[in-house]
């Protein structure tokens, strides 16, 4: 997580900013006795008060299924609406599907 420093020259402690709070959460898939079989995904999150740039609950869940389920995925055309940090789409991705991922059009950085 990214502190900003005071400009203001006084005695105040650091606090984090809302706009700049950043993390990364990394994301492992595979079994751990194959490690040629298995990927590693890190996302760099944005904890502001808008809730689609960090990674939820749900979208571990349903990459962990892409994985679990990779060989139905391979070769397939797969859409992921309002992907947010894309952690499901970029599994399928990294397991032979072509994706498209979409999001409010107006944020450049996801």
């Amino acid at each position: 997580m990214e502190v900003n420093s005071s400009d203001d020259g006084g005695d105040s402690p650091e606090t984090p900013s809302p706009e700049n709070m950043t993390t990364v959460s990394h994301h492992y898939f595979g079994d751990s006795n194959a490690s040629y079989d298995a990927i590693s995904i890190t996302v760099i999150e944005s904890m502001k008060e808008e809730y689609g740039l960090f990674v939820w609950p749900c979208s571990v869940i349903l990459a962990e299924y892409v994985w679990q389920h990779r060989s139905r995925f391979k070769g397939l055309t797969v859409l992921e609406l309002g992907a947010g940090t894309s952690l499901p789409g970029l599994v399928a991705a990294k397991v032979g599907a072509d994706v498209i991922l979409t999001d409010e059009s107006d944020r450049l950085e996801v």
